[in-house]
């Protein structure tokens, strides 16, 4: 089968959608099938890291960012891939939406939609891997009849080696924060990252590990190397791709409430969160609810003394309750589900749903 990604990465997007899709792609391709990406080439984006994990990505040109329609970016999607029909068409994208995919319909089999935002669709198969929230009731009236549903942190699009790791990370007794894992995203256009350190510092927390990690296109790279420098056994990581290892190690993260959250769910890796865009709202508040996370705020409300704080007060009995509820929520083993479905084809329409969880 051949499948196409629409997906970009950007300083001002962030890096989820392309590595979520990168995980799928990984699978399919793993299971013998042809994989493409298509991506507009923008500041701070994942291309290159994309072809260094073996994809082929067709650049698309001629669409800047503040020009972009989305009939503008079907006709220069189509422009930048081989004129050959797809099988499926996998878009992952908040400013791509129903007239974009019926623009792009006369080039593919099958689309499916990666949201999380409830918006109107013409696909066939449309995911939502947040955990249950309010968004997951508004999709059956925004999609076709005849489109599946996969809601829910199940279908989550990890990589395997958080599977891999996920009984020997829950095996770990959290009673303290020796090693913390800090962690804001892809690009932190705002460098909560540098705030976050800083909160660390002054913790006072004695012998503490700490490990950093940073997406290369990260525009405060600088400042975060050399806050690192400064302080004791602090290790800076940039763009790594060994971020299960890392979460495993850890006793708690500090991180944002974006597509992370499932991986450290899966983990069971107890965290202190903020949210750092409106659309993360709903999946922080949900998991605080459920006790798998503690949601600090956003960065408007935060200093680095509330982080220092929050550190100071977990407590053993904190870092058991979050770790337990964190991996009742995820398995990691949604990549799995996701592409046997895709690659059951469109024939195969067996009403797979998530649970809208409580």
């Amino acid at each position: 089968m051949r499948f196409l990604f629409r997906a970009d990465a950007s300083t001002a997007i962030g890096s989820g959608h392309v590595v979520r899709c990168a995980s799928l792609a990984q699978a399919l391709a793993a299971a013998g099938h042809e994989v493409h990406f298509a991506c507009r080439s923008l500041a701070g984006d994942l291309n290159h890291w994309l072809e260094a994990e073996g994809f082929r990505v067709h650049k698309i040109l001629g669409v800047a960012d503040a020009a972009m329609t989305e009939s503008m970016d079907a006709d220069a999607t189509k422009n930048s891939v081989p004129a050959q029909r797809c099988d499926w068409l996998i878009v992952d994208h908040y400013e791509l939406g129903v007239a974009w995919e019926r623009a792009m319909a006369d080039l593919v089999e099958g689309i499916f939609v990666i949201d999380d935002l409830g918006r109107r669709h013409d696909c066939r198969l449309l995911l939502d891997q947040n955990y249950g929230n309010p968004v997951h009731a508004q999709y059956p009236a925004r999609v076709p009849p005849q489109c599946e549903l996969l809601l829910g942190a199940e279908f989550a699009l990890l990589r395997p080696e958080f599977t891999a790791l996920r009984a020997m990370s829950r095996r770990r007794r959290r009673q303290s924060v020796s090693r913390l894992l800090v962690f804001m995203g892809g690009s932190d256009a705002s460098n909560e990252t540098g705030k976050a350190l800083e909160g660390v510092g002054r913790s006072d927390i004695p012998d503490l590990a700490v490990d950093v990690v940073i997406g290369a296109g990260n525009p405060h790279r600088q400042a975060v190397a050399n806050l690192c420098a400064a302080m004791d056994r602090t290790t800076l990581h940039v763009q790594t791709n060994q971020m299960a290892q890392l979460m495993s190690a850890a006793d708690c993260a500090i991180g944002a409430a974006g597509t992370t959250t499932w991986e450290r769910c899966a983990l069971g890796l107890p965290a202190l969160v903020t949210v750092l865009a409106e659309n993360q709202t709903a999946i922080a508040e949900a998991v605080d609810a459920a006790g798998a996370h503690r949601l600090l705020g956003r960065p408007h409300d935060l200093t680095a003394d509330r982080y220092a704080r929050a550190l100071r007060a977990l407590s053993a009995a904190d870092l058991a309750g979050m770790s337990r509820e964190a991996a009742a929520i995820c398995d990691g083993n949604g990549t799995e589900r996701v592409a046997a479905r895709l690659i059951a084809g469109l024939g195969d329409s067996t009403g797979v749903m998530g649970h809208l969880n409580a």
